[in-house]
């Protein structure tokens, strides 16, 4: 990736330290379209909460932020700095609830599946509060998140995103179509802009 004949310039890269995010049974449920948790059937809402439960033994989470990034701040209109951020709650429980699909346990599969979701949805959360912290106290905003894969960003500008990682070990990979590994992995660019902009 190159801006004006410089190569992408990054100062920092930091793996971040993540808790293991609380999976809420009920929004589980939720996920699957029943509306009230309460009224759900016992077996369904038991099968549930084992479910979220074995979601949080499971769950092995790990992000990475790579920040100031010059050419990709210019990109983001206002922007004085942006981070970069890759997230895995890794791969045990998508091999878990495989596991369940081939013995035939298929609303197991299906809750313990919507229960990952939900668990990186928590870190999803987790890190973009870390980052509006962050920006707040030395007096910015943070932008919504974008990915390769929104909008017009094509998904095959995961690879460059990728790629402004360098050397550092990451498990998540990239299959030849850009799909992240583990399934339940997400990308993304956050920028931070001055207050003062408008």
């Amino acid at each position: 990736m190159q801006e004006g004949g410089d190569a992408l310039r990054v100062t920092h890269v930091e793996e971040l330290g993540l808790p293991r995010p609380r999976v809420d049974a009920d929004l589980v449920l939720r996920l699957q379209k029943y509306r009230n948790p309460d009224r759900v059937s016992p077996v369904v809402r038991e099968a549930a909460r084992r479910m979220a439960s074995l979601a949080e033994v499971l769950v092995e989470p790990r992000g990475w932020i790579r920040f100031r990034s010059l050419a990709l701040a210019r990109s983001l209109r206002g922007a004085a700095e942006a981070a970069l951020v890759i997230l895995t709650i890794g791969p045990a429980l998508e091999l878990r609830a495989d596991d369940l699909v081939r013995q035939e346990q298929f609303a197991e599969a299906l809750l313990l599946d919507t229960a990952a979701r939900v668990a990186v949805d928590a870190l999803v959360k987790d890190v973009r509060r870390r980052l509006r912290d962050d920006a707040w106290g030395r007096g910015y905003r943070l932008t919504p998140r974008m990915a390769p894969g929104f909008v017009d960003w094509t998904l095959d500008e995961q690879r460059t995103l990728f790629a402004a990682f360098g050397a550092t070990p990451l498990t998540v990979q990239l299959t030849e179509n850009c799909i992240m590994l583990p399934r339940k992995s997400v990308s993304g660019v956050y920028g931070l802009t001055p207050w003062a902009l408008k």
